[in-house]
């Protein structure tokens, strides 16, 4: 026979999973009969290893037994009017294992594992619903075979960021899923299957919370990315701050600025064919022309004129901005004041004066007759 005192059938079975109980019974009569120490639990009951541990994990969470070793399992039964207060399962933590156990099944924490549980609270000050949140998301990061030091890492890390209470964890959680599912649909916009690392997901997070976009208008950025061989969260960086700056941080205004910037480099094309220029413009060109529209109020046709103007010049385009530049100066703007302007007669351009040699600048000496005949020689004369 068995004994089992009544107090397991009244505290302990009640709120126990039916194989749990199996298992202690079973071990429990091993523990009276030495004879039946040899019978493996896994045959006579028809379970995993891993299921076998987990039951004993439980049970010494409740105070009934203490697991001696991992390599083989080994178990010591406690009296069960005796709990278990100097094992590694304090009795106001049974009830939190329980819900990490859960976590974790069928995979059984060991002494260690548990400690370390333990330790996010006593030694990081996380309270017991951070540490379960803090447990959840690190098994989504790593699977449920996450090691406890990797747990431990990011206990202190969110000790140190103030992450604390459960409200706290389960916020930081719910971003931190926004960031991946966000940052991930990123990638899939230019169809890369991996998923987004840390950094990236740091930077979406940015967009997201210090530039002011909504996910609809970085997805609407991002596939506009056509002119990049090789998209990559840097470059889109790089155009999301400058949409920033130009204050177009949702769908329709980039709409609005898509359709601008094509109305911009369509004019430039044109302003390239009067000049007789061959090629595409570049950005700086059209960012120019566009500034001498809206901030110089300079028109269309007036520029149109100009290029007119500029047409066959040996540097075309720098003559163009040169006297664009002059018109802003001089505030003109319309055509009619264009076409007045290169109508305008051109002042006469005064040559100036070579200046003489100094060296030859020296004292005039006269010479007379008598002395210039003295020069002269007969070449017919016998010499």
């Amino acid at each position: 026979m068995t004994p089992v005192d009544n107090l397991f059938f009244l505290e302990y079975m009640p709120d126990a999973d039916g194989m749990f109980v199996k298992v202690y019974l079973f071990g429990l009569m091993q523990c009276y009969h030495p004879s039946l120490a040899d019978t493996e639990i896994t045959d006579a009951l028809g379970l995993t290893e891993a299921q076998i541990r987990c039951a004993f994990v439980y049970w010494q969470a409740k105070g009934l037994v203490r697991i001696r070793g991992d390599e083989p399992l080994t178990v010591e039964y406690l009296l069960t009017e005796q709990p278990a207060v100097s094992t590694a399962t304090p009795l106001k933590y049974r009830k939190f294992l329980d819900s990490v156990n859960a976590l974790f099944s069928p995979r059984s924490l060991d002494m260690r594992e548990t400690k370390a549980m333990y330790d996010c609270i006593e030694i990081y000050g996380l309270d017991e619903g951070a540490v379960l949140a803090l447990v959840a998301y690190c098994i989504e990061c790593r699977n449920k075979r996450v090691s406890t030091n990797y747990i431990l890492t990011v206990a202190q890390e969110w000790s140190e960021r103030g992450i604390k209470t459960q409200e706290a964890a389960e916020q930081y959680v719910a971003d931190y899923r926004v960031q991946k599912h966000g940052a991930a649909e990123v990638l899939r916009r230019w169809n890369k299957r991996r998923p987004p690392t840390v950094d990236e997901m740091a930077l979406y997070d940015r967009w997201i919370r210090e530039l002011g976009f909504d996910s609809e208008a970085i997805l609407a950025a991002a596939s506009r990315m056509t002119d990049v061989a090789s998209p990559n969260f840097a470059i889109l960086n790089d155009r999301l701050a400058e949409l920033k700056d130009r204050k177009v941080t949702d769908v329709e205004a980039m709409d609005a600025a898509e359709e601008r910037n094509a109305a911009d480099r369509e004019f430039a094309r044109l302003v390239y064919a009067r000049l007789g220029k061959i090629g595409a413009p570049d950005k700086t060109t059209i960012a120019q022309l566009r500034m001498f529209r809206e901030d110089k109020n300079i028109s269309r046709d007036a520029i149109l004129l100009a290029a007119d103007e500029c047409a066959g010049a040996e540097r075309p385009l720098g003559l163009l901005k040169k006297m664009l530049s002059d018109w802003a100066g001089e505030h003109i703007e319309t055509a009619e004041q264009a076409e007045a302007a290169l109508n305008k007669p051109k002042p006469a351009v005064e040559r100036k004066r070579k200046k003489k040699n100094p060296a030859l600048l020296y004292e005039q000496k006269p010479i007379s007759e008598e002395d210039f005949n003295n020069l002269i020689v007969n070449l017919s004369e016998d010499l």
